[in-house]
C-alpha cells in the first residue's frame, strides 16, 4: 500500500469526466514497482478552466500530468515551453512542471507508431495513410507517421477545412510527406480505402455510428485499422476488419506505449511498455476512457 508523505510527488490525468481512465492504475503500478515516491490521481475539471489547470499545476507543485480531451489543445497558449513533436501538431498529452516551468509533449503519436510495429511489425516509411479526425491525437499520430516517412496522409474530418488547416500546418514540418484532406463520409473514405495501408481512427464519442456506417471491403488485404479509443466497450469497424481477415488494434497498446514514454518524462526513470500493459490488462471495457 503506498504511504502518502508531505514529500510525495504528484501526477495525474487532467480532463473531463474522466474518472474512470485506466492511467491511475497503470502509473501508480509502476510507480510502486520502481518505489517511487508518488500518485497518480485524476483531475476533473471543466473545459473552459485550460488556464486555470496550468496555473494550478505551477501553483500545487504538481510534477506532472498527462491531459485529455478538451485540454491537449486548450492548455497549449499557457504552457512556458513546446518539444518540437507538441509544436508540429499543436497539441500536448503530457505537461511536466520543474520549477514552475510548466513543458509540454506530445507522446500519442509516438505511442501509436511504436505499438503497430510491436502488435503488427508495421513501419510507416512509404505508407499510404488515412487518419479519421483532426483534432489534437489525430494531428499528433499525423506528424509521427510523418516523422517515421510516410509518404502520404490523408486526414477526414466532420469539418473539412479543420482537417485542411491540420495539414498545411504540418507539410511545414515535413516536406517530403505529401498531406491531403477530406470530408468525414462514406464518399471519401471508400474512395480512399483502396489505396490505404493504415487507417487510424482517432474519433472519439459521438462518431460511432458515422464510422460504423464505412464499407470496409475496399482496404487491401494487408491494411491494419487501428482505433484509439481503447475505453469504447465496442469501437467501430473493428469486428468487420477482423471478419475480413484484416490486423488490428484497439488502441490498449497505444495506452501502455505513450504511457511509458509519459513516465519516464515524469520520473526520468524509463519502464517496459509491456509491463505498463500489464497493469491494465485485466480491466474490463466499461471501466475504460480515453487518455
Amino acid at each position: 500500500m503506498t504511504v502518502v508523505s508531505g514529500r510525495t510527488r504528484i501526477f495525474g490525468l487532467v480532463g473531463h469526466r474522466a474518472r474512470y481512465s485506466l492511467s491511475p492504475r497503470m502509473h501508480n503500478a509502476m510507480l510502486g514497482a520502481l518505489g517511487v515516491d508518488g500518485v497518480y490521481l485524476v483531475f476533473d475539471a471543466h473545459p473552459d478552466r485550460a488556464e486555470a489547470v496550468a496555473a494550478s499545476i505551477r501553483t500545487l507543485d504538481i510534477a506532472g500530468v498527462n491531459l485529455t480531451v478538451p485540454f491537449k489543445e486548450r492548455i497549449v497558449p499557457f504552457l512556458d515551453e513546446l518539444t518540437g513533436a507538441a509544436r508540429e501538431c499543436g497539441a500536448v498529452n503530457t505537461v511536466t512542471q520543474v520549477d514552475g516551468v510548466l513543458t509540454g509533449y506530445n507522446t500519442d503519436g509516438e505511442g501509436l507508431v511504436r505499438s503497430l510495429n510491436g502488435e503488427h511489425g508495421f513501419e510507416p516509411e512509404g505508407s499510404s495513410c488515412l487518419v479519421l479526425g483532426a483534432g489534437g491525437a489525430a494531428r499528433a499520430i499525423a506528424g509521427s507517421l510523418a516523422a517515421h516517412g510516410a509518404s502520404t496522409v490523408k486526414m477526414l474530418n466532420r469539418t473539412a477545412d479543420r482537417a485542411r488547416c491540420a495539414g498545411e500546418h504540418l507539410s511545414g514540418f515535413f516536406s517530403e510527406t505529401r498531406f491531403d484532406y477530406g470530408v468525414l463520409g462514406a464518399d471519401d473514405f471508400e474512395s480512399n480505402a483502396p489505396a490505404s495501408d493504415l487507417v487510424v481512427n482517432c474519433l472519439g464519442a459521438g462518431a460511432e455510428s458515422l464510422v460504423g456506417g464505412f464499407d470496409v471491403s475496399g482496404l487491401p488485404v494487408h491494411a491494419i485499422w487501428a482505433d484509439i479509443n481503447y475505453w469504447m466497450p465496442t469501437q467501430p469497424l473493428l469486428k468487420e476488419c477482423r471478419h475480413r481477415g484484416l490486423r488490428v488494434s484497439d488502441g490498449l497498446g497505444m495506452l501502455a506505449e505513450q504511457g511509458a514514454l509519459s513516465f519516464e518524462l515524469f520520473t526520468g526513470q524509463p519502464v517496459d511498455s509491456g509491463a505498463m500493459a500489464q497493469a491494465i490488462q485485466t480491466e474490463t471495457c466499461s471501466e475504460r476512457t480515453s487518455v
